[in-house]
């Protein structure tokens, strides 16, 4: 039973919420923690090819600014449902795979897709959540898929090895689709257009980050942060597969933790957001994101990877709802598909030029160097953000 601290209304939206959370549960917990790990050793794929998924991956974040302006003076769940809806039917295809290339093609084709969710994701929560029940709502949902993956991602470990990817990625494409049909259910008010701004292009938004300074530093240290982050993403499946040498047992033991620190994390940053200023839970969440490269950096056995685990796993429910709430308190009402929609844009910039980055330190200096570069970039975020707390986001709101 949903807790009685709710409204009537968020508690149906929170019923249909966390019913669509647990069927992405399963079809997120059964094909992103082995992608990688597919790509090495099942396909062969070379650092390039995973720097070049990883860059094509991030390009598809550039057309934020397109979506947003489709999304401008409509009901935004169909914008969130349908692009979802697409993204997971891609793996469908996974059974007619037959090359690393053509993995890697189904890869971005669900990120394309799936670039559309994030501005309609944003506008759905900014109308279905109140603001004062916001983090705590979102933090319920979060804590209800992470409680199914705990022992999803155990068996899913076993799973793969028994029965092999093809038709695993299948069942989870279904559920996956499920999911986003089952949103459909949610009841969210309609915008109001004549209080809502025009949507921008480029120079629109260029002119927003010059004018809005609490959000221009807030996407600096952003910058710095993600690039940090995405410099990593070709080194990991080389350390995974070919220094560590990681089994697809040991990956379902590594999301099981996950997922656990997925449930711990989810209730904390509710409370953390619901209780202070977002920016302060940035803060928190960059430090704590910021000590994943540093453990890769010495791991030295695939049971050290426990620990970036947790943190891993806690930066990225930290992503998921904290930066949200930042850039939606940042924004201001009717105005958040757009501040999301230029975070998103950046995000694809760094999103392409990382994992190049990336794959020209492995080249040069070893994956070592990668790990290293990271940490120095995700703590500089870090330290941006505590030096600019007494600019403070609006703390949190007591009305809804």
């Amino acid at each position: 039973m949903i807790g009685s601290g709710f409204t009537p209304e968020t508690r149906r939206a929170l019923r249909v919420d966390i019913s669509a959370t647990l069927l992405f549960t399963v079809f997120a917990g059964l094909t992103g923690p082995f992608i990688a790990l597919i790509l090495r050793r099942e396909l062969g794929a070379t650092p390039l090819q995973l720097a070049v998924m990883s860059s094509a991956c991030g390009a598809c974040l550039l057309l934020s600014l397109l979506w947003a302006r489709a999304l401008h003076g409509r009901p935004p769940l169909p914008y969130l449902v349908w692009p979802g809806f697409m993204a997971r039917s891609v793996f469908l295809l996974v059974p007619f795979v037959s090359s690393v290339w053509s993995f890697v093609g189904l890869v971005i084709a669900r990120d394309f897709f799936g670039a559309a969710v994030a501005p309609a994701q944003a506008a759905v929560v900014e109308r279905v959540y109140p603001r004062a029940q916001r983090g705590r709502a979102l933090g319920l949902v979060r804590m209800a898929g992470a409680a199914l993956g705990i022992g999803l991602a155990l068996a899913a470990g076993q799973l793969f090895d028994r029965i092999g990817y093809r038709l695993i990625f299948v069942t989870a494409a279904l559920l996956g689709m499920a999911a986003s049909l089952r949103l459909r259910r949610l009841a969210v008010p309609e915008p109001d257009a004549a209080d809502s701004e025009a949507p921008w292009g480029l120079r629109g938004a260029w002119e927003t980050v010059r004018d809005d300074h609490a959000f221009r530093r807030l996407l600096v240290a952003s910058f710095l942060f993600g690039f940090g982050c995405w410099i990593q993403t070709p080194a990991h499946p080389l350390l995974l597969v070919d220094v560590l040498q990681v089994s697809a047992s040991q990956v379902g033991v590594l999301a099981s933790v996950a997922a656990v620190s997925t449930l711990a994390g989810s209730a904390y940053w509710g409370w953390l957001v619901d209780r202070k200023s977002s920016l302060e839970a940035l803060r928190v969440m960059y430090l704590i994101g910021a000590t994943t490269p540093v453990i890769y950096y010495v791991a030295w056995s695939p049971w050290v990877l426990v620990a970036s685990s947790v943190t891993d796993s806690l930066l990225s429910v930290g992503l998921e709802l904290v930066w949200m709430m930042a850039v939606i308190d940042v924004a201001g009402p009717h105005r958040t598909a757009q501040y999301v929609a230029i975070g998103a844009t950046l995000a694809g910039v760094r999103g392409i030029a990382g994992p190049l980055v990336g794959g020209l330190v492995i080249h040069a200096f070893g994956i070592h160097a990668v790990y290293l570069s990271a940490a120095i970039l995700t703590f500089s975020g870090a330290w941006l953000v505590g030096r600019e707390l007494r600019v403070r986001v609006p703390a949190p709101a007591l009305t809804p």
